[in-house]
């Protein structure tokens, strides 16, 4: 994280001043190193129950987007089976594109559902001898997407996490994780950075640790932070045993190229890829899916201006223009108690520097706010007493709870007005954010610059802002997100421009039926940082001729004929990154406008179809055969079928006489109908057959099998006698195979979920016994199969004082 290493004694002093250090540090801020299992029995990093035996990180770097496999093995020190989240914090650009647990030797791999059907699966499964791990984005909302307002605005890039369960006893569990992400490109250099390191707290021990980076035609350049890599023919490496996990994986590099506009593509119209071909490891042809369409990038690398290659730009930061209008600057300083510990003292290092980056010519307001708002009454000249003075009076001001961001923006507006010299910084943790209308409202047509020290700046403050910079910034972007705040620009009205920006990439000659161009990396486009735009196109073409908007680049740069190919199978991460693309501008309407049903359901098959995670999807590791449950009972069921892409029609015969035609339903290849069983039918398994038929008019015809149950589960109660107020009981209980919910419940006490305990041979819950559980005490078990039926059971139990 940008700035950690530098930690200066003024911004320490600032810490110590600010009363954060009146409370006791929590664990919270802990999230942002990625991979850390956190076992449920302690709610804290503990290496004597869970400890790292093996990390393996493979990743590769090329067109401005890495793509990185994890592989870690954990540990369980102890006698008991254990239950723990894994946690990571990835880039805001970041996409998971597979995950997976191991039981034993077996690879369960990662399906992805919507987000409330995998969490209610995950607790069934847990209640029985299953090994799920459920990975999801950000806070889990019971709701159904696009049903009514949310409580919390999504995010395309919030923290991930996995819970997985069960931990076996003296055992090891085995994750895999597979993510892409941008990698901006700013002053000719980049830099990759995966968080190792915690930002409080002890650092995990790596019993082996193994990095390969490939770099693919860039150059590796060495730096003092970080892990200590090794250059090798194509990239880096890394190999140590028994490694303090104290540092972070970075990797700095420059262009070897620096071609103005440079094109690639992917289109895989046969559905599969050829044999023989070499994958990556964390590459499987199966996760490419069908497209007749082809996918596109245009990688654009602006030249220095003339006044910057006088300067020699592209080697350490921008300087601050010598000659510039002077700047009217309202200084927004978050100081609620959310904003504390190292992510306060980042905020005030940046701070910092942005002072000393203004001059007595530009005036300048420090306006902290929390439940309240310290707004001065007018600009003062940003001369050194009058900043000096500014930062006492900040380390003087006691953190305090609440975040009044919107009376401090109305109020810091105020005091830079509407005019193209005005700006509007704020630097906060970015917790308790309002949406990005109401931000807009306030901010009124002055740019707002955001810096935030969390990895997630959210989607309102994203929607908002004309730069961000979060705590996993690299030092270049950090270094333009300060270049851009003291550069000219005009008055904005409220908002940010539309994401997709189709109007900016042209063709100019020849037709590829391109479709949903969206503008990625940097952006907008800067003198030697890349820039680029991700489409579709469904004609193969040669001999097209693309230009880039005036201005971005010099008029002769600024053209490139290409050819847009049949087949081309080399750029495979185009589909997914256009996907994550389209995804990002679905979520960036949602926060504006609010959720629609259609957005939602688009956001989903997208998921679905090019493997990665969003805010209404999740990962589910578990069996398939468990995905798909058999058993029904009698009413009225739904059967869904997901069929090949070219299918047009699809026919249901049941065994009892019913001709079921199955309907498609929108943007997918899944056909379902809804049927009536008969209420004589028994219980038992039946046959239904499938009928398909394709475009060109073939049939194929296919056997399912479904179950009839109507029999309520049983359950069979072990519940000890007597309990004093204050003991920790065990409620346990055998059940059918089938049940997939199983709780208990002690009186009036709220219901305990029981789940499977392979020593117990039995599903068990824990409890603790309050005072007001004296006398006899009736205990209530309730289990729920896989038909839905409910079944209950009874057992008596005394508490006594």
């Amino acid at each position: 994280m940008v700035g950690r290493a530098r930690r200066s004694a003024v911004a320490g002093r600032a810490i110590r001043l600010l009363s954060g250090l009146a409370l006791a540090m929590s664990g919270a801020a802990a999230h942002a190193q990625s991979g850390m299992l956190v076992p449920t029995s302690t709610g804290r990093q503990d290496p004597a129950v869970l400890s790292l035996r093996e990390m393996t990180i493979d990743a590769a770097i090329a067109r401005g987007y890495a793509r990185v496999n994890v592989r870690q093995i954990f540990e369980n020190h102890t006698d008991q089976i254990q239950e723990g989240t894994y946690r990571f914090a990835l880039a805001p650009s970041a996409a998971v594109g597979d995950f997976a647990v191991w039981d034993g030797l077996v690879r369960i791999p990662g399906v992805i559902l919507e987000k409330r059907r995998a969490r209610a699966i995950y607790e069934a499964l847990t209640t029985q001898r299953i090994d799920p791990g459920l990975l999801q984005q950000g806070e889990e909302e019971d709701r159904e997407p696009g049903s009514g307002p949310s409580t919390s605005s999504p995010s395309g890039s919030a923290p991930f996490s996995v819970k997985v369960a069960p931990i076996p006893a003296r055992a090891t569990k085995r994750l895999e994780l597979q993510f892409q992400q941008d990698v901006n490109v700013v002053g000719l250099k980049g830099e990759f950075r995966m968080l190792l390191a915690p930002v409080d707290g002890e650092p995990l021990v790596a019993r082996t640790l193994r990095i390969r980076v490939g770099l693919n035609s860039l150059i590796y350049e060495a730096i003092a932070n970080g892990l200590p890599l090794q250059p090798t023919a194509d990239g880096v490496s890394f190999e140590g045993t028994n490694v303090k996990l104290d540092r972070d994986l970075v990797v700095r590099f420059k262009l070897r190229d620096e071609a103005p506009l440079r094109f690639s593509a992917f289109r895989n119209p046969d559905g599969r890829m050829p044999d023989g071909l070499a994958l990556a490891p964390w590459e499987r042809p199966a996760d490419i899916p069908p497209e007749k369409d082809g996918f596109f990038l245009m990688e654009v690398l602006p030249p220095a201006a003339a006044a910057q290659a006088a300067a020699g730009a592209g080697g350490g930061k921008p300087l601050t223009p010598a000659k510039r209008a002077p700047l009217s600057v309202a200084v927004l300083f978050d100081t609620s108690l959310s904003h504390r510990f190292s992510g306060l003292e980042m905020s005030y290092q940046r701070l910092v520097r942005l002072f000393g980056a203004l001059t007595p010519e530009d005036k300048f307001a420090l306006v902290p706010f929390d439940a309240t708002v310290d707004a001065p009454p007018a600009l003062a000249n940003a001369i050194d007493l009058v900043k000096t003075t500014s930062l006492q009076r900040l380390r003087a001001r006691a953190l305090s709870p609440g975040t009044n961001i919107l009376d401090a923006l109305t109020a810091a507006q105020k005091l830079v007005g509407d005019g193209d010299k005005g700006r509007l910084v704020l630097f906060t943790d970015g917790v308790a954010m309002p949406g990005s209308k109401d931000l807009n409202a306030a901010r009124r047509r002055t740019p707002l610059y955001v810096s935030v020290a969390t990895p997630d700046a959210g989607a309102a403050l994203r929607g908002t802002a004309e730069g961000v910079v979060t705590a996993l910034s690299s030092e270049p972007e950090t270094d333009l997100f300060f270049d851009r705040i003291l550069s000219p620009t005009k008055a904005q009205a409220p908002g940010p421009a539309p994401a997709a920006n189709e109007g900016s990439l042209r063709v100019t000659l020849g037709d590829p039926g391109l479709r949903d161009v969206y503008p990625v990396m940097v952006q907008p486009p800067t003198p030697l940082s890349l820039s680029g735009f991700v489409g579709r196109y469904s004609k193969p073409a040669t001999g097209v001729r693309m230009a880039v908007a005036a201005g971005i680049l010099p008029k002769d740069a600024s053209t490139l004929t290409v050819a847009f190919p049949a087949k081309a199978l080399e750029a495979r991460d185009l589909p997914r990154r256009w996907a994550r693309a389209r995804v990002d501008d679905l979520l960036r309407r949602i926060e504006e406008e609010g959720e629609r049903r259609e957005w939602v359901d688009e956001i989903i098959e997208l998921s679905r179809r090019y493997k990665f995670v969003t805010p209404y999807t999740a990962f589910l590791a578990a069996p398939r055969s468990l995905l798909r449950p058999r058993r029904i009972q009698p009413g009225d069921p739904v059967l869904r079928v997901e069929c090949d892409e070219g299918t047009v029609m699809a026919t249901a015969l049941f065994p009892f006489g019913l001709k079921l035609p199955l309907v498609k339903r929108p943007q997918s290849n899944v056909f379902e109908g809804r049927f009536l069983v008969p209420d004589s039918l028994k219980d038992g398994r039946y046959s239904v057959q499938i009928v398909m038929r394709d475009r060109s008019g073939r049939t194929a015809t296919e056997s399912k099998t479904f179950v009839i149950d109507g029999q309520a589960p049983r359950i069979s109660p072990k519940v000890q006698k007597l309990a004093r107020v204050g003991d920790d009981i065990i409620l346990a209980a055998s059940t059918d195979d089938d049940v997939i919910f199983l709780s208990a419940r002690v009186g009036n006490l709220p219901p305990v979920p029981l789940r499977w305990d392979k020593t117990a041979q039995a599903s068990i819950g824990r409890l603790h016994l309050p005072a007001s559980s004296v006398g006899m005490q009736e205990v209530v078990f309730e289990a729920v199969d896989l038909a839905k039926n409910v079944g209950f059971s009874r057992a008596t139990l005394e508490v006594r004082q």
